[in-house]
């Protein structure tokens, strides 16, 4: 319950105010190995006794009340203090630390900290610590396919997340989304293991495309399917926005029937849908629009790679034949300039859909902790985060 190993355990006391359990113990030892000359010792030159804090039990902390002995060699005269497994000359045993990081890893740095009676900066200092030393084994890890996506930081500060598809871990959050960053991470592995990496998923980021197809020619590049999907809705949304006020007419609440998928509607959402779209028949971009969309979604239910080409072939000549708009106009652009990309969503049916639930756990660390002004501070708690527990322990036990 305790976890203590090697030591021996006195009467344990219980304090109601405050609520603290202290737990009397030393050394199981009757001599100590001299670090100076590597003999044993067991002539004891001084006693001393000092409170470390071991860990909660049922929201009570766990004092350590630790008696420790400080030996004089007799062969080389030196004093040295005995170490005891598991706690150190901090005021915290490595069992606190794991509990800690722990708790830390679904809660606040405010929070924790109130539990376990330490300060914020105390734990930022553990976290950053622990997270100096991790450094990604490429060696070990069988990493085919990446994913590569951004996300808001604060405001329009965006940081670029890296995930590793194939196996689903979260590999580094970059301190930045510019190309240069992103080129210095692939420039990181090791040329072995880059040469085993045969996809990349990333959004429609026109930087993005560059530093992975020079960086990794033998890869295939493929645009996530969401981006693409979420591209039109968006196009579409702005057609909308721009009829519905010239228009001048009592608003319909459009915005959700256009932007689900047809095959997802109500027979009473479809009568809907047609008596918008004959209220505005005078603007036949909106239907036009949402055909098009409706084209995208149904490309990507094609079944083989051969009949996707063909409706994507079908998608870019209605897009060319429609009527001229601003918003139709750069949707044509994007979809020729990125038609590989896109079909090569084919060949394996890869989506960034792992990154995207990466970023959803994120956003809640940050309402959780309220939001953070630290970069560093930020990228140590979103990694403890995605880490397992058995890492944290295997950390601490090392």
């Amino acid at each position: 319950m305790l976890n203590l190993q090697g030591v021996l355990v006195g009467k344990i006391q219980v304090q109601d105010n405050p609520r603290t359990i202290i737990v009397p113990c030393r050394s199981a030892r009757q001599s100590a190995l001299c670090p100076h000359c590597g003999l044993n010792s067991k002539r004891v030159h001084q006693t001393k006794t000092r409170l470390v804090k071991h860990g909660m039990i049922n929201y009570q902390v766990v004092l350590l009340s630790l008696t420790i002995r400080r030996f004089k060699c007799r062969a080389c005269a030196k004093v040295f203090t005995e170490i005891i497994p598991g706690i150190s000359r901090d005021r915290a045993s490595v069992n606190l630390k794991t509990q800690m990081l722990d708790w830390l890893r679904r809660n606040s740095f405010n929070f924790t900290g109130e539990q376990f009676k330490v300060s914020g900066s105390t734990l930022v200092r553990y976290l950053l610590k622990m997270t100096k030393t991790m450094v990604i084994d490429w060696t070990t890890t069988n990493i085919t396919k990446l994913g590569i996506d951004e996300h808001s930081f604060k405001g329009h500060y965006l940081l670029i997340t890296i995930t590793d598809l194939s196996n689903h871990k979260l590999l580094a959050i970059l301190k930045s989304d510019s190309q240069a960053t992103l080129g210095r991470f692939i420039n990181s592995i090791p040329l072995i293991c880059r040469a085993n990496i045969k996809e990349v998923c990333t959004d429609l980021r026109a930087s993005y495309r560059t530093v992975v197809e020079e960086l990794l020619p033998q890869a295939n590049l493929t645009a996530d399917r969401y981006h693409v999907e979420t591209l039109a809705r968006r196009a579409l949304d702005d057609i909308r926005t721009i009829v519905q006020t010239e228009a001048r007419s009592s608003r319909l609440n459009l915005k959700k029937l256009l932007w689900t998928n047809k095959y997802q509607l109500n027979e009473r959402e479809q009568i809907k849908l047609a008596m918008a779209f004959k209220k505005y028949e005078h603007y036949p971009v909106l239907k036009q629009a949402w055909l098009i969309k409706e084209k995208i979604i149904q490309m990507y239910r094609a079944p083989t790679q051969v009949s996707a080409e063909q409706r994507f072939a079908d998608i870019i000549m209605l897009l060319d034949t429609c009527d001229s708009n601003h918003y139709l106009s750069v949707l044509r652009k994007t979809l020729k300039q990125w038609q590989q990309p896109i079909l090569n969503y084919f060949l394996n049916r890869t989506t960034n859909g792992f990154t995207e639930g990466c970023h959803t756990k994120i956003k809640m660390i940050k309402r959780v902790s309220y939001g953070f002004r630290n970069l560093n501070n930020y990228i140590a708690k979103i990694t403890l985060a995605f880490l397992p527990l058995i890492w944290i322990l295997n950390y601490h036990t090392i």
